[in-house]
């Protein structure tokens, strides 16, 4: 009995402990979290890439020790220092400078509140890994200004592996034919592991004017273009592209490097820029045929002109009886007579021209036209038949004069002007001129750019005179007019002329008003002077006819 009554009080005493502490829990709980409070890290991710800070860069599976830039910004209200980070990657990424395993990046600087600021990490890239996107996590440790301790947060981030673009240009078929066009393709193929995106293609043309040597870089060889848009070229692939080009005889047995200029965009986005050169062999002349021809290199169209065409007999013994025909392969060429010749004879070693009258139409302009020559000959008693070919680049007529040079004043300033005329069928191209002094150095050198010099009207050009002091009289002045042809060949026309600056004005200055006024009082003076003789010669006749008169 006593124990069922002690087991009934603790049973009560209990029941008094619990149900209270029920009752008083919905005083006690927290208050809810406001909607205008939010929790934020003081560090957020921008950008990651392989690269020095600022500079991308490609990599490839098996590179060592590149440099993975991560790119953060303190975006809380406190400037932060003391920054370091560690770096985690998938398997195959480990670190070049890795202690315990670990990929470490310290930044010492300070991080100001709402700047950017980087860790670059160390990387090695194994083999096996494939160019493709991944995606890592960094842990930032780093310390508020004016706050004890540390604070870390852990971001994730994706960056790629590019890989590596790699051009390369060659000759299709690098083997050429002299005096003839040729159709040359030109490969480029990526040997690398990235693509060549958008690649654009310039040929850089040899502006010299020097002799050719053994080797030479497209001097005096036409062509049709300059400059390719490729497109995409994926890794190991290739693209193609052509050039019709006319190789001059002048070249035959030489060598041609030719430059490019080939850009592209890499796997980071920049643009990249590099050259390349292409090789191509130019054949020899014929050593079958005794029969040397030499044309000129170009000829003008809309012109009634000649060419001449020489002919070289290259062998020891005499050759007669030559019949040759010509046949030009456009029908916008004329040979404005029959176009088969007749020589009697050649002596060894020895050369005779052919002066062939035609006319070249302008819609042919700018193109090259093959000539295929058929001769007939008699040579130690034998009859010999020969094919050769030839061609001729045909461009426009460009005929440049200066007319109208004088001075004038325009807008008060005194210049030297005059008209550019251009009486050809084609425009040139780059035009400038250069005014100087013949005699003396009181005009200076000035130059004006007029640009292209079209054959529809003259091109004015007016040069503000250069000069310490203000020309007068006749000057002789020299005028000269550079320009550059339908093939960017320079050309240089000079002019002496001789321009009138007008005389001085004269000079008014005290002295010569304080002279002006003496003359002026002294005429007054002497016509004073004049007055009172006249009228005492005057009184004195009056006087002397009066005694007269008298007696």
């Amino acid at each position: 009995m006593i124990y069922k009554s002690i087991m009934l009080l603790t049973i009560l005493l209990a029941g008094q402990m619990i149900i209270p502490s029920y009752a008083q829990a919905p005083e006690q709980l927290a208050p809810a979290e406001s909607p205008f409070e939010h929790g934020f890290n003081d560090i957020k991710i921008l950008d990651a890439y392989f690269g020095p800070a600022g500079q991308k860069i490609e990599v490839e599976p098996g590179d060592k020790n590149v440099p993975l830039t991560i790119v953060l910004s303190d975006v809380g209200t406190e400037d932060i220092s003391g920054i370091s980070g560690l770096l985690s990657l998938p398997a195959g990424f480990s670190g070049a400078l890795a202690t315990n395993g670990l990929i470490e990046a310290d930044n010492t600087q300070t991080a100001t509140a709402g700047q950017s600021f980087t860790l670059t990490f160390f990387v090695n890239i194994d083999n096996t890994i494939n160019v493709h996107d991944y995606s890592g996590t960094v842990k930032v440790t780093y310390s508020r200004v004016r706050e004890n301790g540390e604070r870390n947060v852990f971001l994730d981030f994706n960056f790629k592996v590019t890989g590596k673009g790699v051009v390369n240009l060659k000759a299709a078929n690098p083997f050429l034919d002299p005096a003839s066009n040729n159709n040359m393709t030109i490969q480029i193929s990526d040997a690398g592991t990235a693509p060549l995106n958008n690649v654009d293609v310039v040929i850089q043309r040899d502006q010299g004017t020097g002799a050719t040597t053994d080797t030479n870089s497209l001097q005096g060889i036409v062509l049709d273009q300059n400059h390719w848009k490729v497109g995409t070229v994926q890794p190991g692939s290739s693209n193609t592209f052509s050039i019709q080009a006319f190789i001059p005889q002048s070249v035959a047995g030489q060598t041609i490097h030719a430059p490019f200029t080939v850009s592209y965009f890499d796997g980071q986005g920049n643009q990249v820029t590099t050259t390349r050169t292409v090789d191509f062999i130019v054949g020899p002349t014929s050593s079958v045929s005794i029969i040397k021809l030499s044309s000129p290199q170009y000829l003008l169209t809309g012109v009634m002109q000649n060419l001449t065409l020489g002919i070289e007999n290259l062998s020891p013994s005499k050759i007669s009886d030559i019949s040759i025909s010509i046949t030009p392969n456009s029908n916008s060429l004329k040979i404005l007579q029959d176009n088969k010749w007749f020589i009697q004879e050649i002596k060894p070693l020895e050369k005779t021209d052919l002066i062939i009258p035609i006319y070249a139409d302008q819609s042919i302009e700018g193109q090259a036209v093959n000539y295929e020559v058929d001769t007939q000959y008699t040579k130690d008693g034998a009859t010999v038949i020969e094919k050769q070919n030839f061609a001729t680049y045909i461009r426009g007529v460009i005929d440049i004069s200066l007319h109208d040079v004088g001075v004038t004043n325009i807008a008060g300033k005194q210049m030297i002007i005059g008209n550019v005329l251009n009486q050809g069928n084609v425009k040139a191209v780059f035009g400038q001129v250069t005014v100087s002094s013949v005699d003396n150095n009181i005009i200076k050198p000035s130059t004006q750019y007029i640009g292209d010099i079209d054959i529809d009207a003259p091109v004015p050009f007016n040069i503000p005179i250069n000069s310490d002091t203000v020309p007068t009289g006749d000057q002789k002045i020299q005028v000269t007019l550079t320009w550059k042809d339908t093939l960017l060949q320079p050309h240089t026309i000079t002019e002496v002329d001789t321009v009138s600056f007008g005389t001085p004005p004269v000079q008014s200055s005290n002295n010569v008003g304080i002279n002006q006024l003496q003359i002026i009082i002294l005429v007054a003076i002497a016509a004073g002077i004049g007055g009172i003789v006249f009228k005492v010669r005057k009184k004195k006749i009056v006087l002397e006819k009066k005694v007269e008169e008298s007696s």
